[in-house]
């Protein structure tokens, strides 16, 4: 066989993502995938799912609904359907074991793959034994949990409740133990991830190879009354000691009041569930993208669900994350202001802000032993 300079070249990037992805601690799965791939949008090799699972039939979508989707590998497009028994499991053995902290992410789409032209298909997703969420979209669509895990082995469990064969189109899982997101007694359900101010209005999202952690930027959420600002200026995240790490291009961009306003505000609103208080965690991501004249200031305060922090301060092209703020919403919404101190000559702004769920897990599998 002759191999060309071009073969060479996928050759070795297919070699330099491996490794790059084993370091990170990268399990990326299209399930319904015939063969490997690399995705040439993320660096991200995405493995078929015949070594994670034994159980379920791969299917593909039907042509006329077949997805493009940048950064998501061609798993739109392929699933796994589960015609057969009640609960099918997924196995995951990250290399770096039990006690550590791991972002899993599933996808999901039905795109007519059984010619049946279904409009609702309802199961259970798990998490080892706990109940992670109730898959009802039929879009394509993605769940995602920060998970501490007790075991060695992790389990994620697709369950029949009755209402529709269940099916799955990819499953990541990340190593996140060196990054602040950590909830030793529970997991961190992601409610909003929002990079604001980007001009680009045909990008979306931002993931890895951007963000070392892959988690996915949305940047369609807006604060009302607000104005984007940017920066092409660099932004050293490697040197920094923020460990959120966010990727240069969401902190090149924020939003600050419109003209007359000193005040920049938001409200997420939660699903109402009855004899529940949930806990959230909610943080902050700030940086100085302009450049302040001498004597001036930019100084804010933060009021979350009626409670004030700060006031704070940045530096010029610094990453600075604020919080995480742990709060009960009893009211069943999450809200925040960031507002000018008197004091201020300059308006308040933000660049991205998470809000988190944090979700207890009654029921605990026994540690491993060492």
């Amino acid at each position: 066989m002759v191999i060309d300079n071009n073969m060479l070249e996928t050759i070795s990037l297919i070699v330099w993502f491996s490794s790059n992805q084993n370091f990170e601690g990268f399990i990326s799965i299209d399930c319904g995938a015939e063969e490997d791939y690399l995705d040439g949008d993320t660096g991200i090799i995405y493995k078929t799912d015949k070594d994670f699972i034994s159980t379920g039939k791969n299917k593909v979508v039907a042509p006329e609904y077949n997805l493009t989707t940048p950064y998501y590998g061609n798993m739109a497009n392929s699933l796994r359907t589960f015609p057969e028994g009640k609960r099918n499991c997924y196995t995951l053995k990250p290399r770096q074991g039990k006690n550590q902290n791991y972002f899993v992410r599933a996808f999901f789409y039905y795109g007519n793959y059984d010619s049946k032209n279904q409009t609702q298909i309802k199961f259970d997703l798990y998490i080892g034994v706990n109940h992670w969420t109730t898959v009802v979209d039929m879009q394509w669509t993605y769940y995602e949990i920060i998970h501490y895990s007790v075991t060695d082995t992790i389990y994620v469990c697709l369950v029949n409740t009755g209402f529709g064969v269940p099916f799955i189109n990819g499953l990541d899982l990340r190593f996140m133990n060196d990054s602040p997101y950590r909830s030793m007694n529970g997991s961190l359900i992601p409610k909003v991830q929002a990079g604001l101010g980007g001009l680009d209005p045909t990008k979306k999202a931002m993931r890895y190879k951007d963000d070392v952690y892959d988690r996915i930027w949305r940047f369609d959420v807006n604060l009302n009354d607000s104005v984007s600002i940017s920066t092409e200026a660099n932004i050293d995240i490697q040197g920094s000691d923020d460990p959120c790490r966010l990727p240069v291009e969401v902190l090149r961009t924020a939003v600050q009041p419109r003209n007359g306003h000193n005040s920049l505000s938001y409200s997420y609103t939660l699903g109402h569930r009855e004899n529940f208080t949930p806990e959230f965690l909610v943080f902050f991501h700030f940086a100085e993208i302009e450049q302040i004249a001498p004597g001036k200031l930019r100084e804010f305060t933060i009021t979350l669900n009626g409670l004030n922090y700060g006031p704070f301060t940045l530096e010029y092209l610094k990453p600075l994350t604020i919080g995480p703020y742990k709060l009960q919403v009893p009211e069943d919404q999450v809200r925040f202001s960031i507002n000018a101190t008197l004091r201020s000559d300059l308006p308040p702004i933000l660049n991205a802000f998470e809000i988190f769920e944090l979700r207890s897990l009654p029921d605990s599998p026994t540690n491993q032993t060492d």
